[in-house]
């Protein structure tokens, strides 16, 4: 059965609707064979217009034609299937005695609400005229989180605990579930009006980053403070007992509201006196402590030790490393793109599960090599228009190596595009751990602002040796989801990789995951005695990770980098 997966509002008005991170996907027999978000072809970071563009690329990576298609499974509800509950939602927020400014906001928004419910009511969703003729499913936001990581994880016989954390998914933003011989049952839900990834991107936007976009810009800058005071003030207006009382009605308005007037009132009363990495490290803190506790009283509810992850809360890597090291937890899998992008694989999937339920076992995803591919003939037609030398070594990954070692910097582009925030190896820029000073010089060429060191790319037979957490049952490094403390070898070796904090998000790296990136790293090792190399993403900043040939040309020129391996090319200034 092949189903096609669309994260987008509707073909008709496709502008509209609360979509971001768009895109599409195929799934053939519950095997995810395709996935691209928009944002990589249309150049346009975060994109929420519809689809269009990643739907070709997604039928044409799978050599799909469009009759070929048997259901297609769209993301998110339409607004009128859960206009009760957000009434709800806004009715108990309105209860917790909320100031002048937030009230005037929840009464609107419950009108602006029904109204766009009676809109979508007359005016549905549509897919591509074209694909009208398919019949299509709506899947609700969680659940088509959930379904991304709970049939993609690696232990398909196992009862597993699904938690989904974001922002807000239609009315919600953590739901958890209980998988089980390949059926997804739902166990309890947390309004969005208590949503700490909603808190999370609204502290991001106060401290001046973009929101949805620069929170693991917050994530490295918290390291440099304990994060303390803010911690203490944010629980001053925290309750626990029942997940969805959580917030009063002051942190309900700053999550809620963070572009609206009252909003910036309460973040400067809450961070009087503080400096950004007190309030970086606060939010961190604050996050960590609430999901924490959270996950550890559902790991007892539920009495399940394999935790499968999805929903962009889960981009945060230290939060990610805490869970893993919590009682109870033996094993946890983040769907690799944990995001909104995400959705499309994941709704295509629920409903794959839905019409073979007989044959929804989860099928690990080995690899998110899955979006538009970069071959010979393309790289040779970008880089003859773009007037550069190159040559076609015999030996590519053992050339590619010594550059490395002599200290160069070098892109890769080749194979199959990534899905996900990770560069893993196809679209990635490479350059030796060993100075910790390269992290200010590719910040400088790709215009870029990070507090954390960049990743790095490790070979699995060797990343005990870094990482002594790490485990080979970890699969959730393979897709750089996780941080881990670094051995002292690894401070005193790779110090460019490793954070002020002591840890890294390192891509632990098969030859069977990428045998092409895997080369280079292992030619590497051979000639430095060192197994990794800094692993970070081919794009400039402000930017998509590039996806086509021209996208890497256009990249590596303006960026000035040393050496760029194109498909099957090097080409060395």
């Amino acid at each position: 059965m092949i189903i096609l997966g669309i994260n987008g509002h509707s073909a008709r008005d496709p502008k509209k609707g609360n979509t971001h991170n768009s895109g599409a996907a195929i799934i053939i027999n519950g095997n995810v064979v395709a996935a691209v978000d928009e944002e990589r072809i249309s150049r346009s970071k975060g994109d929420k217009d519809y689809p269009f563009r990643a739907i070709d690329a997604v039928l044409e990576i799978s050599g799909i034609r469009i009759n070929d298609i048997d259901h297609i499974a769209l993301a998110q509800f339409s607004r009128q299937h859960y206009l009760s509950a957000m009434v709800s939602h806004y009715s108990q927020a309105l209860k917790s005695k909320p100031g002048d400014s937030f009230k005037k906001y929840l009464r609107s928004s419950l009108i602006d609400l029904v109204l766009s419910a009676i809109g979508d009511m007359f005016r549905p969703r549509t897919v591509p005229d074209s694909f009208a003729h398919i019949p299509k499913q709506e899947v609700q936001h969680q659940h088509a989180h959930a379904a991304s990581t709970y049939y993609t994880q690696p232990w398909p016989e196992k009862r597993t605990l699904v938690i989904t954390l974001d922002g807000a998914g239609d009315g919600e933003c953590a739901t958890v579930w209980i998988g089980e011989n390949g059926e997804l049952t739902s166990k309890s839900t947390v309004s969005f009006m208590h949503s700490v990834g909603l808190l999370y991107s609204s502290f991001t936007y106060h401290l001046g980053f973009k929101a949805l976009q620069h929170e693991g810009k917050i994530v490295g800058l918290a390291s440099f403070d304990s994060g303390k005071v803010l911690l203490q003030r944010l629980l001053a207006h925290s309750q626990f007992g029942d997940w969805n009382t959580l917030f009063d009605a002051y942190l309900m308005q700053l999550s809620t509201c963070a572009l609206r007037p009252g909003a910036d009132t309460i973040y400067a009363e809450l961070t009087d006196g503080l400096s950004h990495e007190q309030i970086a490290a606060g939010i961190q803190a604050y996050s960590e402590h609430i999901i924490t506790r959270f996950i550890e009283e559902q790991v007892k509810i539920h009495d399940c030790n394999h935790l499968s992850l999805a929903g962009g809360v889960f981009a945060n890597v230290k939060l990610n490393q805490r869970i893993l090291a919590l009682d109870g937890v033996e094993n946890i899998y983040v769907y690799p793109n944990m995001g909104d992008g995400g959705l499309a694989a994941g709704a295509a999937l629920a409903e794959h599960a839905r019409l073979n339920p007989a044959n929804a076992l989860p099928q690990f995803i080995g690899n998110v090599y899955l979006g538009n591919r970069i071959n010979k003939a393309q790289a040779q037609r970008a880089l003859d228009k773009a007037g550069l030398n190159y040559s076609e070594p015999v030996n590519l990954a053992g050339q590619t190596a010594r550059l490395l070692a002599d200290g160069k910097v070098v892109a890769i582009a080749d194979g199959g595009m990534e899905n996900g925030p990770r560069a893993l190896g196809n679209r990635t820029v490479m350059a030796a751990c060993s100075d910790p000073e390269i992290n200010k010089w590719l910040n400088k060429r790709f215009k870029r602002t990070e507090f954390m060191p960049f990743a790095p790319v490790i070979l699995e037979e060797r990343a005990a040796e870094y990482f002594p957490d790490w485990k080979p049952e970890h699969l959730a490094a393979r897709f750089m989801t996780i941080t881990y403390n670094g051995s002292d070898l690894a401070i005193k070796s790779i110090p460019a990789a490793i954070h002020v904090d002591g840890t890294a998000r390192p891509q632990v790296i098969t030859r069977e995951d990428n045998p092409g990136y895997y080369d280079i790293i292992k030619a590497y090792a051979d000639i430095t005695g060192i197994p990794c190399v800094i692993n970070t993403s081919f794009n400039m900043h402000e930017e998509p990770i590039v996806c086509s040939a021209e996208d890497a040309v256009r990249a590596f020129i303006d960026a000035k980098l040393d050496a760029l391996v194109l498909g099957p090319f090097l080409i060395v200034r």
